[in-house]
């Protein structure tokens, strides 16, 4: 018969250290909180012409082109067209306004496509709608987030302090 001998018991884990209890930097809560400010002052005057061109939500009529302006990047170009948009009831003319969504090969000098006017400053919408929506929202996220932050590192209370346990 062999006999083995019990594997030795473990050594105890050391106790974890206990977390000091320090104060927010005060001038790294400014930033956080001017980059929050900075995303909400961005986004919230757009939000309203972001809902309408997210629906194509306006004045119907339609957009002549006039003009295409391309930027050229390494790897791709992007074009967008220009010209002039007259409500469909006729009462309102808007020169020197952009189609949003077009290209190059989407209209041509002369011709005319349906738009929507949303109230954008010069820029019309296709009757579709867009998705300007989402850059947008995703300003106005980050900018509540970031106060979120801002305000939990301030006005909430700190943590208690790691004690040891006490059994009855």
């Amino acid at each position: 018969m062999t006999l083995t001998a019990a594997p030795a018991p473990a050594a105890a884990a050391p106790a974890p250290a206990a977390r000091s209890v320090r104060r927010p930097s005060g001038f790294v809560s400014l930033l956080v909180l001017l980059a929050g400010a900075l995303l909400l002052y961005l986004s919230l005057p757009n939000v309203g012409n972001a809902l309408r061109s997210a629906t194509a939500d306006g004045v119907a009529g339609t957009f002549t082109a006039s003009r295409l302006s391309c930027i050229r990047h390494p790897g791709h170009e992007t074009c967008e067209w220009s010209g002039t948009f007259r409500a469909a009831d006729g009462t309102g003319l808007r020169e020197n306004v952009k189609l949003y969504g077009t290209g190059r090969g989407s209209l041509g000098m002369g011709r005319a496509a349906a738009a929507v006017d949303v109230g954008n400053p010069g820029r019309v919408y296709r009757p579709g709608g867009s998705y300007e929506w989402i850059f947008t929202f995703a300003l106005l996220a980050g900018g509540y987030a970031l106060l979120a932050v801002a305000a939990r590192r301030h006005l909430m209370p700190p943590p208690l302090p790691a004690g040891p346990a006490v059994t009855g």
